[in-house]
């Protein structure tokens, strides 16, 4: 051999580039300064390929030098190879030599992200010694194959490789374990791996809690044909024939036959329950479907849905007077043609929480039945007014909305992160309650909306900011100033009114592209997500003359977002009568119906 006196000693094997990161120094002088360990073996240093060593980058360069260095130092001569070059189609002979002489692979690299070499090594069956500083930790834990040390411990890397060399039953074993348990690390246990932990995470799409109309009625065929079953099982343990006569005939007979009056009576009164009489009407399968379906939102039954979702409100953040009048045009301009009213749906989505909406709703003298759903709180909440109320009419908001968008929703902690974020200065100061920019709205707050009052918008910091800033606290959620600015609205980062649009979509398979959503030219800081998408938009102009945009980022992309012409895009004077609206709606249809 060029390098080694007695090459069937075992081997211990260093593979990496000439890195000071790589630690190479610190295990040359371990085996240097450990006799025992001289003695039991050698030790291989492949260190990639190379020339020259003065051509070569300065640190790879010096740790070279001081490899040579220190074997001339500790007169390694004939114990330690380190070859000048290799091939790539060399490496997994080179593991295999180090294996049949019951050799050792060593990593002490300072820290180690990941350590494909390990992997390498076991899969060749050649125990480990690697640094407790990264991936190789991930990987002794999944193999068991060897030992962890500190990279900056010298004494503590030449005692791991002693024991490992020395003892040989350890070695079996680490190497045993290694082949053993290598597969955890193939392609397809990696892709089974990945796979079961995508299925392990929560969907977007929603799992409902409450049960749909058709598995109601599946439900209810079920139950019946068992309970018709198991008169039968009874008609049959009650006759005493060898032929099978009719259900009724059966039980005639057995009552008859035993001559016991109050089995009779039982009988009769069990032939009463299963007579149906004469008068009772046949009810259709189309009726009795009705009549389940009549418990749930007729949104069901919509083949097109108009969303109301003006932003129109006053320097106080109350709705303005000309938003009354525009949401009873819209009304009316439904209404007007039967034919399209029975199949179209009224939406409101709103900021205002569903006290200010039914408040605002009876002051402009509409009744919450007018609408299919009332989408309250930015999207923090949905309603179906008329039919998922309780006893005393108050609405009840959607179970499977709630549940699905409560996901990582982390209220307390948003609420504490928040208040911090606004009272602190560009300096990282903290600045007195005085000078707090918002205060806590406790009439539109609930448990899927933390709301503020904004008192002094000059001082709030924008969207953007505020949700780079949480990211990095790794609290994700939808920030938006609406109301004209009025508010501040945190929701969970799985509601929103352009989310609470696909729920819809998804729940009651209301199509998207037959939704016509009517805007303002201005509006929240939502207002982008509510302009854009498959769905019909109408914009009012004149209608909504200041929104919350600006405190949506510092510069306006809007132009990069929204499409300036677009056929799902029409505008409307905000002046527009009942009819011209209605007239608009169809045009809309009509020109999207083209593309």
């Amino acid at each position: 051999m060029r390098f080694l006196t007695n090459p069937h000693k075992p081997m211990i094997l260093a593979l990496s580039r000439p890195d000071p990161k790589k630690n190479i120094t610190t295990l040359l002088k371990a085996f240097g300064e450990c006799r025992p360990l001289r003695e039991l073996a050698n030790l291989t240093l492949i260190m990639g390929n190379r020339d020259d060593i003065e051509e070569m980058t300065g640190g790879n360069a010096s740790v070279l030098t001081t490899v040579l260095k220190m074997i001339d130092k500790y007169d390694l001569y004939g114990l330690v190879a380190y070859p000048k070059h290799h091939k790539q189609a060399d490496v997994p002979e080179i593991y295999r030599l180090a294996a049949k002489t019951k050799g050792v692979f060593i990593n002490p690299a300072l820290v180690e992200p990941f350590g494909l070499t390990l992997i390498e090594a076991a899969a060749h069956g050649l125990p480990m010694v690697a640094t407790k500083n990264g991936g190789p930790v991930d990987i002794h834990q999944a193999l068991n194959n060897g030992l962890l040390v500190d990279p900056h411990d010298q004494q503590a890397i030449a005692d791991a490789l002693l024991k490992l060399v020395s003892e040989k039953n350890l070695w079996a074993l680490c190497r045993k374990n290694g082949l053993k348990n290598i597969h955890l690390f193939s392609w397809p246990e990696h892709c089974r791996t990945y796979l079961t932990r995508v299925a392990a995470c929560r969907m977007r799409h929603p799992q409902w809690q409450t049960d749909t109309p058709e598995d109601e009625i599946a439900a209810e065929e079920s139950s019946l044909n068992d309970s018709l079953k198991d008169v039968q099982d009874m008609s049959l343990r009650l006759s005493i024939d060898g032929d099978k006569p009719s259900l009724n005939g059966s039980l005639d007979h057995s009552a008859m036959s035993s001559g016991d009056p109050a089995l009779q009576d039982q009988v009769q009164r069990v032939l009463n329950k299963i007579k149906k009489p004469e008068s009772e009407p046949v009810v259709s399968e189309g009726a009795r479907h009705e009549a389940v379906a009549s418990k749930y939102p007729l949104l069901r039954r919509r083949r097109r849905l108009i969303v109301i979702a003006l932003d129109c409100y006053d320097s106080n953040g109350f709705p303005e007077m000309k938003m009354i009048q525009i949401v009873q045009d819209i009304i009316k301009a439904v209404r007007s043609d039967s034919l399209f009213a029975r199949v179209t749906g009224l939406a409101l989505s709103t900021a205002m929480s569903l006290t200010e909406t039914t408040e605002f709703l009876t002051s402009a003298r509409i009744h919450a039945n007018e609408f299919d759903a009332l989408i309250c709180n930015s999207g923090g909440e949905v309603y179906y007014p008329g039919t998922c109320t309780q006893v005393d009419g108050k609405l009840v908001r959607d179970p499977d909305y709630a549940a699905h968008i409560d996901y990582r929703w982390g209220c307390d902690g948003l609420k504490k992160t928040i208040w911090k974020l606004m009272n602190t200065t560009e300096g990282g100061k903290q600045s007195d309650e005085s000078s707090n920019p918002i205060e806590e709205d406790k009439k539109s707050r609930n448990a899927h909306c933390i709301a503020y009052l904004v008192k002094d918008r000059s001082k709030v910091k924008r969207v953007d900011d505020l949700r780079q800033k949480l990211r990095m606290r790794g609290l994700r959620c939808h920030l938006m100033y609406c109301r004209n600015s009025t508010r501040l609205q945190i929701i969970p980062h799985l509601a929103s009114r352009a989310q609470a649009l696909r729920y819809l979509f998804v729940r009651w398979r209301l199509n998207v592209a037959n939704m016509f959503v009517i805007l303002g030219e201005n509006g929240d800081t939502d207002y982008e997500e509510m302009i854009s998408g498959a769905h019909k938009t109408i914009i009012l102009k004149d209608v909504v003359t200041k929104g919350s945009e600006d405190l949506l980022r510092a510069t306006d992309l809007r132009d990069d977002i929204v499409p300036k012409e677009s056929p799902l895009i029409a505008y409307l004077s905000g002046k527009a009568t009942a009819s011209e609206i209605a007239d608009v709606l169809k045009q809309v249809s009509k020109a999207s119906a083209g593309m």
